[in-house]
């Protein structure tokens, strides 16, 4: 299957080194709760890994309100980005790359998986504070110690010969059709999972139209700070 990812150098399709762990776990809704493993989450399209990379930078009403509020102060030397605007040395620190992924992955959403994960996590969704476990809570990811549960779980599964997952294909929260795929690090694996190729990687340009299109969805503006 062809994959994109967009993450830094030297290829972006390294494994995040453990060192930018948070107390020795990563944070994203797949993520190992228990730090053993990585995970390398990519794109079936590059538009798909800008939206998801840009999200946490969108204009935000609440948010631009409380900065409102704040006394801005002259000699401050760490100015604050407003909300919805991009430095454009975003895109000198990254690399995009395209590549080739095999493997079998679990859907979450699928109708069969919704069945089998509302049997084995409803009790955990519920205590987390959650109504139930359905296509909803696992998309939202929210809270994320019930998505990272369920990958925990299925990091644990076989494929129909026997051999681990490559991992979760899930929806992104920007859109329908916008599919996500979340690799497992295995035992074996270098610096790039044994379950890609890769085929691409270059600067983040400007002129990109996915990061253009994923700009404009965004609502978010170039700044030269």
């Amino acid at each position: 299957m062809a994959a994109y990812r967009v993450g830094y150098p030297p290829t972006s399709w390294e494994w995040t080194p453990w060192e930018f762990a948070t107390d020795g776990r990563f944070t994203g809704c797949w993520d190992d709760p228990a730090g053993v493993w990585r995970t390398l989450y990519v794109g079936a399209t590059r538009l798909s890994c800008y939206l998801e990379v840009l999200a946490y930078v969108r204009p935000s009403e609440e948010l631009s309100a409380a900065l409102d509020e704040i006394v801005d102060d002259e000699a401050d030397e760490f100015p604050t980005i407003a909300p919805g605007r991009v430095p454009r040395s975003w895109m000198s620190s990254r690399v995009t790359g395209s590549g080739a992924i095999t493997g079998w992955f679990v859907v979450p959403g699928a109708a069969e998986s919704v069945a089998t994960l509302r049997a084995l996590f409803r009790p955990h969704a519920i205590r987390l504070g959650l109504r139930d476990l359905d296509t909803a809570a696992i998309r939202d990811a929210r809270p994320r110690a019930l998505t990272q549960a369920i990958s925990q779980w299925v990091n644990t599964l076989s494929d129909p010969d026997g051999e681990p997952v490559a991992g979760i294909e899930f929806e992104s929260r920007h859109g329908d059709g916008l599919v996500l795929w979340t690799l497992y690090e295995r035992p074996g694996d270098g610096a790039v999972s044994k379950n890609v190729t890769v085929l691409y990687y270059g600067p983040v340009e400007e002129h990109d139209l996915d990061l253009i299109e994923a700009m404009r969805l965004h609502n978010l503006v170039w700044i030269d700070a």
